[in-house]
């Protein structure tokens, strides 16, 4: 039932986004649409590289219901408790599962500190306090910040989005594999976007007058099924709503500066790896004094192109048709936010997407999710049709753990041990899922991505930069702890090197590799982490002497045995 909601309410959203134009250039709010868009059996694949944040407000869930906190009435029987808890400014010197703190770097590695403003929504009606016995940060909302000295078009202003996202049962252990963390600078503008919706006519089961931003309340079906219902207030170009009627953060691209540190106060260290959208990325991890741990992220802002392909159905290849039976009946290996565009289309369209003669009478669009095999596969057979170029690009700075599923064939050196292994990253809107496959004495990654930009004619430039602790690398190779060495190699498609700035070293037990300016439709890199062999141990054995001094006589053993003063050797 919640499914069949949360597809009905995309379907809603659909409606707004036609009425938006698409845009070339580093646009952030570029929206995938040609003139066959409303087609009634046309198919579209969109790669938009968003980042996935399943709310823009935190949420308590527990019985398919709101919860204001733990000990809920309505939740307190559950035998589990979902959360997705956007983290606070810190307040206090001994608070954790906040924000401690965000700069800007200049050319010089300078760094000026920036100005917290606000909530992007204060008091909002699903945020939540935290629950240390069951790991549940208290839910907030994103946080605004201030920096002068990186201006960007419209202003100074930069949203924070710290997010962990989980569930537990209340002795607070992890339920299920959707337990992850995600961050992401976003640099926008407070705009007034008029009157607009507001949530009382916006057709919601149950709705509070006068509330202009999102948020989710209880609902109940007339079979009794309870459930939460939520929905977007404002539209696709209002990225983070606020308390005032019509006043929203729409993003906007980066300015000149575009490398930041964020630092958080963690009650935990993250699990496992991480992806990200950024440059250079470099992590560091310290322990509290009142337990838990600092992480500290710099990075810079990266480049990603946004690819959109749509045919009508009979148009399609008998290969992409078969493509799309694929994908939606394994709706997560291509994406999850996806929905039907068609006036009136209910939530049947599910099961007629997962047939060739079904998907021949509805219109659908997928945003895909850019990890794994079928991703890759997606791009590969759809550049050819658009081209071979990108519609859009949006720069971008964002990280996130990596998914139980992403993880699923990883290496158990990645995933033997707890904390945080390291990070992968790289600007290509397709890429290999978890962290890079350990074959045949290589860490090997693919991405995917169309060779052209927006213009046509400027190849796309790609780069890739992988954070590995220490003590995984030589886990991996069996290493001593001898320093380690690495080679990078890009090998395109078709078997040949591609040329390729490269970087490694290692420090403070992490190893940094990157590889920048490559190009593209669909290189594969491979990693290779040699050491030298350790010098041989020569041993060497103890020799005796006799040494005499009249009739006296003693044997001297040593590595080289000399004879006292007096005696001489015999």
């Amino acid at each position: 039932m919640r499914l069949k909601k949360f597809i009905l309410v995309l379907c809603s959203l659909a409606l707004l986004i036609i009425s938006t134009p698409a845009q070339a250039g580093n646009d952030t709010s570029w929206i995938p649409r040609d003139p066959s868009y409303t087609d009634a059996t046309a198919h579209g694949f969109a790669f938009t590289d968003k980042l996935a944040l399943p709310f823009q407000l935190s949420l308590l869930e527990a019985n398919s219901q709101v919860c204001s906190s733990t000990s809920d009435p309505n939740c307190a029987s559950s035998s589990f408790f979902k959360f997705n808890s956007i983290l606070k400014a810190c307040d206090a010197a001994d608070e954790v599962n906040c924000i401690t703190s965000l700069s800007a770097l200049d050319e010089n590695g300078i760094a000026t500190p920036a100005t917290f403003k606000r909530y992007t929504v204060t008091n909002h009606i699903n945020a939540f306090p935290a629950d240390k016995a069951m790991n549940i940060p208290a839910g907030s909302m994103p946080s605004i910040w201030s920096i002068p000295s990186a201006p960007h078009a419209s202003g100074d202003l930069y949203a924070v989005y710290a997010g962990i996202t989980g569930s537990v049962n209340p002795q607070g252990a992890a339920v299920g594999d959707s337990n992850y963390m995600q961050i992401a600078l976003i640099p926008v503008v407070l705009k007034d976007f008029g009157k607009g919706r507001q949530s009382q006519a916006a057709g919601w089961n149950q709705s509070i007058a006068g509330i202009y931003y999102d948020y989710c309340a209880n609902s109940q079906q007339t079979d009794g099924t309870k459930f939460t219902d939520c929905a977007h207030v404002n539209g696709d170009s209002c990225i983070f709503p606020t308390n005032d009627q019509g006043m929203c953060y729409a993003e906007e691209p980066f300015g000149s500066v575009q490398k930041f540190n964020i630092q958080l106060k963690l009650a935990k260290e993250p699990s496992g790896w991480m992806h990200g959208r950024m440059v250079d990325p470099s992590i560091s991890i310290t322990p509290l004094t009142a337990g838990g741990v600092n992480l500290s992220v710099t990075a810079a802002a990266t480049t990603v192109p946004m690819v959109y392909q749509n045919s009508s159905w009979a148009d399609l290849s008998p290969e992409m048709q078969n493509q799309w039976v694929s994908c939606n009946s394994d709706p997560q290996s291509c994406g999850e936010f996806w929905f039907a565009r068609a006036p009136g289309a209910t939530s049947a369209y599910i099961e007629q997407s997962k047939t060739l003669t079904g998907n021949a009478s509805i219109n659908m669009i997928r945003y895909v999710n850019g990890f794994g095999a079928m991703p890759l596969k997606i791009m590969s057979a759809i550049s050819p049709l658009i081209g071979n170029k990108s519609q859009s690009q949006s720069t971008t700075w964002s990280m996130r753990t990596l998914s139980a599923k992403e993880m699923g064939g990883a290496n158990k050196c990645f995933t033997s041990t707890p904390g945080l292994k390291g990070i992968v990253t790289t600007n290509a809107p397709a890429y290999s899922a978890g962290p890079p496959a350990f074959t045949d004495g290589s860490l090997n990654y693919q991405v995917a991505a169309p060779h052209f930009n927006p213009d046509g004619s400027t190849p796309f430039k790609g780069n890739y930069n992988l954070v590995m602790r220490s003590d995984v690398a030589r886990c991996i190779y069996g290493f001593s702890k001898a320093p380690i060495s690495a080679t990078i190699s890009i090998v395109s498609s078709d078997g040949n090197s591609d040329v390729a700035t490269t970087v490694a070293g290692e420090h403070n037990g992490w190893l940094s590799l990157s590889a920048n300016n490559f190009q593209f439709s669909s290189p594969v890199i491979k990693v290779k982490l040699t050491q030298d062999a350790p010098a041989p141990i020569v041993t060497v054995k103890n020799s005796t002497i006799t040494c005499v001094k009249g009739k006296l006589s003693k044997k001297i053993t040593a590595i080289r045995p000399l004879c006292p003063a007096g005696f001489i050797k015999r």
